[in-house]
């Protein structure tokens, strides 16, 4: 028996185009190409006892001990989860950090839900560059001093303070960033404007400095419009 071997054809014109407006399909969809979006980390879909998912937990300025649990709660603002950094001996000007894992952020709103009752102070991490260049904002659970701060290379500077009152169960804490422009919000009312020395596009979470327990939950990334840059 003998075996034929038939020549494979040529692509027609209109495959070939059809193949062409796949890729360039493709191209268009794909994480380098798509336009961010919204990330809200509510912690419900976490295991309970067990450090949150999507997240790297670091210690910055002095070094400390950090433990970071899910825990549930009577009434969280996305029910039945919270995020605790349960740790409560820690020397005052170390930073235990939750964040978000393959996320950047320079331009636009963090913001998260920080409980009432805390001993400790507690806030938000933004452009993290590394370990020594970054944004924090961390409020006084017990008397509601609102200190944002700079750290470049090493150096702290802080950069505006304010006022804030826990008077329901969960308050809501954002900043908003343009540029070197910052606004601090408290329930999504100013509190102050600040300006960031070295802006810069880096990693984002929650943040709890010194001794003292506290607790998070929906730690929300909405990035800038892309019109607007």
């Amino acid at each position: 028996m003998r075996t034929i071997f038939r020549p494979l054809m040529k692509p027609s014109r209109r495959l070939a185009s059809t193949c062409a407006l796949l890729v360039a399909l493709c191209a268009a969809i794909s994480p380098a190409g798509a336009v961010a979006e919204e990330i809200r980390n509510h912690f419900d879909g976490d295991a309970i006892l067990r450090p949150p998912g999507y997240f790297d937990l670091v210690v910055l300025g002095a070094s400390g001990k950090s433990r970071w649990l899910v825990l549930t709660d009577l009434n969280p603002p996305s029910a039945p989860n919270r995020l605790v950094q349960t740790e409560t001996e820690r020397p005052a000007d170390s930073i235990a950090a939750a964040v978000r894992r393959t996320y950047t952020f320079q331009d636009g709103t963090a913001s998260t839900m920080i409980k009432k009752g805390g001993t400790g102070r507690a806030g938000l991490l933004l452009r993290m560059a590394d370990e020594k260049n970054y944004l924090l904002l961390l409020v006084d659970t017990a008397t509601g001093d609102l200190v944002l701060s700079s750290t470049v290379g090493g150096k702290t500077t802080e950069l505006g303070r304010g006022k804030s009152t826990f008077e329901r169960g969960w308050e809501k804490f954002s900043v908003d960033a343009a540029g070197p422009a910052l606004t601090v919000l408290f329930n999504d009312q100013k509190v102050f404007e600040a300006r960031d020395p070295k802006p810069a596009n880096g990693r984002v979470g929650v943040a709890s400095a010194g001794p003292g327990e506290v607790s998070f939950d929906e730690l929300i990334l909405k990035p800038a419009d892309a019109a607007k840059k």
